[in-house]
């Protein structure tokens, strides 16, 4: 598998806004994000974006090791440091947080954080299961409080393009409860399956990193694999069942999957019998990442590739029966069928700035609406809480609905984990 081709005129702006080369101005009030962890991902997905972000600034950072999280905030000139995460929770100038740590971490600290007053962006998987994501979202909309999972491909200007070629439910409308909407098949016609991989290279996390410990709610499925899930979940709408699922399990486990594959069907709504198909894995062979989606329908066949890290390189091709109507370089030969190519770059943001942008708006308007009480605004402040909701617990009970297929029991929180430990260990 060759790397998406990304050698076009505007791609080393866009690895610059990337790295938060070229912040914008600060608009006032920002809203004013605390990190619970110090760590790569974080740098990448909130420290950078939020350089260019005008809405929001990151004022503290939180680490076990409080020497580990002083060096880090001076590297990146956070204001301020903390050695423990309840001290940065009990700081009055913090109004979200970004939860980036290990998997069976995420539903305790984004719990701590809504108690404390804190709006989240938790990193995926939401939690470690849907039990504990039905908990935490009670919670947060009982505190009136944005909380949200960080699939950050979904904000990209490329998913929106996908979305509408599909005739996909929009960003931020509910389709994970009955009745709610489904993907129409737009210029593909009726669609017939959909098809996503996620894969990473064995060489990106070798064998030993943290996404494979059990204790940590590790594995393929509750990694790349919920990647999978909810692109399928995000273009197709609808409530799709799991009809099975494969694992291959990591060297010396019987619990943690590497990789994982599996199918889903829709079983009612306009999308009847479809089916989709995912692959993810964590140890992958080829040398680079791979993440595509692949849609056929009646009149046609999408696809997409590096749709989650599209400021890299992402290549839509898009062939149909039908004379194409977008543009793009259409392929056409006289024979009824069309092929359009298109990259989609928006802005040139990455899809963490679009993330970030979102959230920021978001908590803006939560504030806003619970101060002044308009009625309006009360009703978009709802609409937003409970959509989140609605998506972290579909996802992860996706999630689980694999895992159960693949033989395997759900993931449990760390602290759970840790209690079910044979004395042993």
């Amino acid at each position: 598998m060759s790397p998406p081709a990304i050698l076009d005129i505007g791609q080393l702006q866009r690895v610059a806004n990337f790295l938060g080369i070229g912040g914008n101005l600060k608009s006032q009030p920002t809203v004013r994000v605390g990190m619970l962890g110090a760590s790569q991902v974080a740098t990448y997905a909130m420290i950078w974006p939020a350089r260019r972000v005008p809405q929001a600034e990151v004022v503290a950072v939180a680490a076990r090791d409080g020497n580990r999280a002083r060096d880090y905030a001076k590297q990146h000139g956070i204001p301020r440091a903390y050695g423990s995460y309840e001290a940065l929770l009990a700081d009055p100038d913090v109004d979200a947080v970004y939860v980036g740590l290990p998997n069976g971490l995420h539903g305790q600290w984004t719990r701590a954080a809504l108690k404390a007053g804190k709006h989240v962006l938790c990193e995926k998987p939401f939690t470690a299961n849907a039990e504990e994501a039905r908990e935490v979202q009670d919670l947060a909309r009982s505190r009136g409080l944005v909380c949200r999972e960080a699939f950050h491909y979904r904000e990209h200007p490329l998913m929106e393009h996908l979305r509408a070629l599909l005739g996909s439910p929009a960003l931020g409308v509910s389709s994970d409860l009955p009745g709610g909407q489904e993907a129409s098949g737009g210029v593909l016609g009726r669609l017939r399956s959909v098809d996503v991989a996620v894969l990473i290279p064995k060489w990106v996390f070798g064998g030993t990193n943290i996404r494979f410990q059990e204790s940590l709610a590790g594995g393929a499925a509750m990694d790349a694999g919920c990647y999978c899930l909810h692109a399928i979940r995000s273009l197709v709408g609808g409530q799709p069942v799991v009809e099975s699922a494969a694992a291959v399990m990591a060297p010396k486990s019987q619990v943690v999957d590497v990789a994982m594959n599996g199918t889903l069907r829709w079983l009612e709504g306009s999308n009847t019998g479809l089916r989709a198909s995912f692959r993810a894995s964590l140890q992958h062979d080829g040398p680079f990442p791979v993440s595509t989606i692949d849609v056929r329908g009646d009149r046609g066949h999408l696809h997409c590739s590096n749709f989650i890290m599209p400021v890299f390189g992402n290549v839509v091709r898009l062939t149909t029966t039908a004379a194409a109507s977008e543009t793009g370089n259409v392929n056409d030969n006289g024979s009824g069928v069309s092929t359009t190519v298109n990259r989609v770059y928006g802005s040139g943001e990455s899809t963490y700035y679009y993330q970030l942008s979102r959230f920021a708006r978001d908590v803006r308007r939560v504030k806003d609406a619970s101060k002044d009480g308009d009625e309006g605004a009360l009703l978009m402040a709802s609409i937003i809480l409970s959509d989140d909701a609605a998506d972290s617990i579909a996802s992860m009970h996706l999630v689980d609905e694999v895992y159960l297929a693949a033989g395997l029991t759900p993931r449990l929180p760390s602290a759970r984990a840790a209690k079910m430990q044979p004395a042993s260990q």
